[in-house]
């Protein structure tokens, strides 16, 4: 009973007037709904987005109604067999060595900033000893993948030169590789600081670019066979959060992160290396970041595994009133509400307590 019992609302991107009738006509004589803007009938507009309803079956059938179609018809009937696919929607991801399966399990990744002005623990490891022994540490608790970065991206950041970001974070990278297998993640948007990475040991590439800030990242991240974090950022960490605005918050983030998943795989990057991050706090307001979180699941349609990370962010300062160094509790509610909402990879500072949010999520969201 399943594909009868299964209800979805789908909404395209604007299809063309003629494009729209013929989708309208064909869902409503498979048994399901279609809702076109006005004057769509008439083609006194030109663009239309439609939204469907109904159930999987519906659209089973809808998919084969479609065949042959003109009008773009024949994308957007590809563009739904693949959301209704089993095997299209990654659920593994490889890094490095290991394969994660996030339908089982969700990944920890923990935050290690060698740098002096991060936003929550700036200085706490720039010290190369510190550093080192801190990620050491995150294996312990459980981190599944340490994250490394060298270039604070918080709100009004300037940029970092090359030189000092590679001197804060290869021999960081290198010394970890040399006593664990642990995935590390390279925090950057720069491709060079990317390739050093990778030579050192690292296996995963954290771009809150998105891979649009370098126009070499991803042809290196190929080269590598690395696996590459996606993140969709509105403006640069220096002007971000300087009053930023969306005519539709979830509609131009998607847009966004699927031009960037084309352009990974475009440049030979697999799609089991592949996740996406919306960007929690990157050129959204206190309100866009609650948003996001309350319709993850939207982000399922690009069929990646999707990574969020708030912990210690402004959404939860801001909403209790509390400094960065008491927002775990906000943390761990805001970490567990994405997981039942869809996140396959959390980011976090404190390791051990979200190692056990994450069990608690995990079970309550049916992963085993």
């Amino acid at each position: 009973m399943s594909s009868k019992g299964e209800f979805y609302i789908l909404k395209t991107d604007p299809i063309s007037a003629p494009a729209a009738n013929i989708l309208k006509q064909q869902m409503l004589s498979v048994g399901g709904e279609c809702a076109v803007s006005r004057g769509a009938a008439t083609c006194t507009i030109d663009m239309t987005p439609a939204i469907l309803s109904g159930t999987k079956k519906h659209y089973l059938r809808l998919i084969e109604s479609l065949n042959y179609q003109q009008f773009g018809l024949d994308i957007l009937r590809e563009e739904l067999r693949n959301f209704f696919s089993n095997d299209y929607h990654q659920t593994e991801m490889h890094i490095g060595s290991i394969t994660f399966d996030l339908k089982k399990k969700t990944a920890v990744m923990g935050i290690l900033n060698v740098t002096p002005d991060s936003f929550s623990d700036g200085g706490k490891h720039f010290d190369f000893d510190d550093a080192v022994t801190a990620a050491f540490q995150m294996e312990q608790d459980g981190a599944d993948i340490i994250d490394i970065g060298g270039e604070s991206t918080r709100p009004g950041a300037e940029p970092l030169d090359l030189d000092t970001e590679l001197n804060r974070v290869i021999p960081v990278i290198k010394a970890i590789r040399k006593k664990t297998d642990i995935p590390i993640s390279i925090d950057t948007y720069k491709s060079a600081v990317a390739r050093k990475a990778f030579e050192a040991g690292a296996n995963l590439v954290n771009d809150i670019s998105g891979m649009n800030f370098d126009s070499d990242m991803a042809k290196t991240v190929a080269e590598f066979n690395a696996a590459v974090c996606l993140m969709h950022i509105k403006g640069t960490p220096r002007n971000m959060q300087k009053d930023p605005r969306y005519s539709n918050l979830i509609d131009e983030i998607l847009h966004f992160l699927n031009n960037s998943i084309k352009k990974a795989i475009d440049a030979g990057i697999p799609r089991n290396n592949i996740c996406i991050d919306p960007g929690i706090g990157f050129g959204k307001t206190i309100t866009d970041n609650y948003t996001i979180l309350r319709y993850l699941k939207e982000f399922e349609s690009l069929a990646q595994p999707i990574l969020i990370g708030l912990s210690r962010k402004s959404l939860i300062g801001n909403l209790l009133d509390l400094p960065v160094d008491q927002r775990l509790e906000g943390s761990l509610a805001g970490l567990a509400a994405a997981i039942i909402n869809g996140a396959s990879i959390v980011r976090v500072h404190d390791v051990k307590e979200s190692v056990r949010a994450v069990k608690i999520a995990d079970a309550i969201a049916g992963k085993n």
